[in-house]
């Protein structure tokens, strides 16, 4: 465990923003923005016009396909208007899986085109299966077919590998890339036209080296969770530059850091931290940001799509990027990064799988997500989300650099998912 005087550098490292060049003042002009659309009201913050529309589009590196810079994130799907509205404004990148909600967001998503079969042509289409490192050929190929029935369609643009490092007890991400059977089911699914590319997708700490390795394995994009807090300690750039260097596509997730929580200081604040967020990660060498509140709210839909309408300029005073790191800072000891070298698990005394375990208690607290809370919660074997000893322990608070209270989580866990 570092240090004090470590601790705060590696905190400030965290909270740099790759200097303030005039890209990232462009992206983080967004009180500028806020004081030009006054007219939304002083109360909250604006939000774009229901007549907007998302224009902006990215390429998805060598697949060619040309998204937009903001997509649907499926994973909360409890409707099919808002796929409807969302099209409608030009939202064309659908990300989805075969595990969101045992298969209902598939579902849901088939609704919609059944509905609208015009709808399909306008979609970019990506979903998940969740091939393990032993999953024969026959069972993977037999989870693309479920899929794309529960879709009302014969093909998806990009299937991707689910979740590495943390999708089953022991998987360290790397071993599920070297499955043969898996290259093989994916030759048959490109030959058959069911698949036009491939991906995979990393969540955990060490996803730089978990997805870099993917790359290197020939998969055509990648899913990544990134966000402000631990883009520099989690070697984000690194990756992006391997990406980018091989021409592989690159969609973020998780951009809103502890589920758009605004901490301590924050809770009466106009500024939309959630736009701020997404021109963050926009700034970076990526085509896309899903969200799953795209999929489910039109305040959230109009507030993606206003995030990337205008440009910014930089020269009116505005000083978001130092209310962005203030931001980060209030929200540091609430965030937890499932550090790739996670002190909090090499001090507990019971092995406890605690990245896991706040994962888990952050899809039931902060995302509203109680059945994927239950399911990630749930996959973990007993043994490694709670001991007695828990109770009164507090190593892996202690241990974590930057203040969370590990400890404290583990115990909520165990009360309302236990």
């Amino acid at each position: 465990m570092p240090d004090a005087p470590n601790r705060t550098r590696r905190r400030l490292l965290l909270l740099g923003l790759a200097g303030t060049s005039a890209t990232a003042a462009g992206v983080f002009g967004f009180e500028h923005w806020r004081k030009r659309h006054a007219a939304a009201g002083p109360d909250r913050a604006p939000f774009l016009s229901p007549t907007g529309m998302l224009t902006q589009r990215r390429r998805l590196g060598r697949t060619g396909l040309e998204i937009g810079v903001v997509g649907i994130g499926a994973g909360d799907l409890d409707g099919t208007g808002p796929i409807h509205r969302a099209v409608a404004k030009g939202i064309n990148y659908l990300d989805t899986s075969c595990c969101y909600g045992r298969g209902s967001s598939e579902t849901l998503v088939g609704r919609a085109i059944k509905e609208t079969p015009s709808l399909r042509d306008q979609l970019v289409l990506a979903t998940k299966w969740d091939a393990s490192a032993r999953m024969p050929k026959a069972t993977i190929l037999a989870s693309l077919d479920e899929s794309l029935k529960r879709m009302n369609t014969d093909h998806v643009e990009i299937m991707q590998i689910h979740a590495l490092g943390d999708k089953f007890p022991g998987d360290d991400g790397f071993a599920r890339l070297d499955n043969p059977e898996l290259y093989a089911a994916m030759d048959e699914a490109k030959q058959s036209g069911k698949v036009r590319f491939f991906g995979a997708t990393g969540h955990v700490g060490n996803r730089s080296a978990i997805l870099s390795h993917a790359i290197d394995k020939g998969f055509d994009m990648i899913l990544v969770r990134m966000n402000v807090l631990d883009y520099e300690t989690a070697s984000i750039p690194k990756l992006l530059a391997h990406a980018k260097e091989k021409d592989v596509g690159v969609v973020v997730m998780k951009s809103q850091p502890q589920g758009g929580m605004m901490p301590p200081g924050f809770e009466s604040s106009k500024w939309n931290i959630y736009q701020a967020n997404l021109r963050w990660c926009l700034s970076k060498d990526i085509a896309c940001v899903v969200h799953s509140g795209v999929g489910t709210d039109e305040k959230v839909q109009d507030a993606a799509i206003g995030a990337v309408h205008d440009e910014v300029t930089w020269n009116d005073g505005a000083d978001d990027p130092a209310l962005l790191r203030r931001y980060a800072d209030a929200l540091s000891p609430h965030y937890c990064r499932t550090c790739a070298d996670a002190a909090c698990v090499d001090e507990c005394p019971e092995a406890i799988a605690i990245p896991s375990v706040l994962r888990a208690f952050m899809y039931d607290k902060h995302y509203g997500w109680p059945e994927q809370a239950l399911e990630t919660y749930g996959a973990l074997p007993e043994g490694e989300r709670w001991s007695e000893r828990c109770a009164s322990c507090s190593a892996c608070t202690d241990a974590c650099p930057y203040g969370v209270d590990a400890a404290g989580r583990v115990r909520s866990a165990r009360a309302s998912l236990g």
